[in-house]
């Protein structure tokens, strides 16, 4: 579309607003909307604003928030003005379908606290394992380390075999299989957690169950059962609220501190949308400004 192209849409566009009775205000944000968005769109050499795509709005709503540092609710606002022009050119016939349709909404994140632990906490936390059943403690130190350095799901980690696992003195990579809508993946594990879990192998016992993880009957370990060990080392570092979820969350965290990069983060963590990562991952706004820096 070329830029007297649009400027005669976004004419007839404000015609309708005005037509609708929409205040001079509004207008002009619902104008000022459109006109950024298809400017993204040449910028970023898509399709053009009548032949942009759902997956279009979906980027530009996300890079609103990651590399503009937008609080969702203006990126909300930003994608009702969309939604509305979308509106208009269908009834219009200016677009066969409107492509705004699948698009969600951001989450507002409802805390200013930060879900997962802090450096301190989980030295504490970490502690406690450590001081654990001797017999268990290779085992759950192992388990406790991937869920903090991978952000492995708890139904992920009881699934592990141990031909999952792939280990060097250099490196070392996790395979994860996914279930319903969830994708493989794979993890590279860093020393930490590639130490953890080759100390736990050393000791494992013996069994015909290939499950990398096993309970002290040599059975799979179960989900519930990891629940239970995590809760109990939490309230040993005189930690509460913690559980798997807090784990996942604070890999989560500490991995976009780490890399800046929400998509890795995501990928790496298994969320098949960003939108996903950013309602898991980002719970506050600062958040999201030390991203965008």
């Amino acid at each position: 579309m070329s830029q007297s192209a649009l400027q005669d849409t976004l004419v007839q566009y404000e015609k309708y607003l005005e037509q609708s009775g929409f205040s001079q205000v509004t207008i002009k944000n619902y104008i000022g909307d459109i006109r950024r968005f298809a400017s993204w769109l040449a910028a970023a050499r898509t399709k053009p604003l009548l032949e942009s795509t759902g997956e279009d709005i979906r980027r530009y709503c996300l890079e609103l928030v990651t590399a503009k540092a937008h609080p969702a609710a203006t990126v909300n606002r930003g994608l009702q003005s969309i939604r509305k022009f979308y509106r208009y050119a269908l009834q219009s016939a200016l677009v066969e379908e409107d492509p705004s349709l699948g698009v969600k909404s951001l989450p507002q994140p409802k805390s200013h606290v930060s879900r997962g632990l802090n450096e301190s906490q989980m030295e504490r936390f970490l502690d406690a394992v450590r001081q654990g059943s001797p017999r268990l403690a290779k085992r759950d130190y192992a388990i406790v380390q991937l869920m903090l350095q991978t952000g492995i799901r708890v139904g992920e980690l009881t699934r592990l075999q141990i031909s999952d696992v792939s280990l060097s003195e250099d490196e070392g990579v996790l395979k994860i299989s996914g279930q319903g809508a969830l994708q493989d993946r794979e993890v590279p594990l860093n020393a930490l957690v590639r130490k953890a879990v080759g100390t736990y192998l050393e000791e494992r016992p013996t069994s015909s169950d290939d499950h990398l993880f096993l309970s002290r009957n040599e059975d799979p370990l179960s989900a519930r059962s990891v629940q239970r060990l995590v809760n109990a080392y939490a309230q040993a570092a005189g930690l509460d609220n913690v559980s798997t979820y807090t784990l996942r969350q604070t890999c989560g965290e500490h991995m976009l501190r780490d890399t800046g990069d929400l998509a890795l983060v995501a990928r790496l963590m298994g969320h098949k949308r960003l939108e996903t990562a950013i309602k898991y991952i980002l719970t506050r706004q600062e958040d999201l400004t030390e991203v965008a820096e």
